[in-house]
C-alpha cells in the first residue's frame, strides 16, 4: 500500500485573517440581519447570519453599532457567509487600527 503525504495548504488570500467573536449586522435600506463575525481581513469577513441573504448582494457591515463598510457578499453555506469589502484595504486597515493585530491589517 502506498502511503501519500499530505500538502501543506496553500493560502489564497491577499490579506491575512484575524479570529474575532464581533457583533455585526448586515444592513439595507430598512432592513438589518444580525450575526456574528468569526474572522476578517483587509479584504472580507466571514459572518454568521440568524437569515439568509443572496450572494451577489452588495450591502453594509455595521460592527459595533458605528462602524460602516461596504460590502459584497461572496458566498454563503448554510449560516456562514463569505464577505468582500467594496473599499480599499488601505481604508478597512486605517478604520480597523486598534482593534486588530498590525500584520492582519497590511492592505
Amino acid at each position: 500500500m502506498q502511503q501519500t503525504e499530505k500538502q501543506p495548504q496553500v493560502e489564497r488570500r491577499a490579506h491575512k485573517r484575524t479570529h474575532v467573536l464581533f457583533l455585526g449586522h448586515l444592513v439595507s435600506g430598512d432592513r438589518s440581519v444580525p450575526g456574528v463575525l468569526f474572522d476578517i481581513s483587509a479584504g472580507g469577513a466571514r459572518m454568521r447570519l440568524a437569515e439568509p441573504l443572496e450572494p451577489g448582494s452588495a450591502i453594509t457591515l455595521r460592527i459595533a453599532n458605528r462602524l460602516d463598510f461596504h460590502v459584497e457578499i461572496a458566498w454563503c453555506d448554510g449560516q456562514m457567509f463569505g464577505l468582500n469589502f467594496r473599499e480599499a484595504p488601505g481604508r478597512i486597515a486605517a478604520t480597523m487600527a486598534g482593534l486588530l493585530p498590525l500584520e492582519s491589517l497590511a492592505a
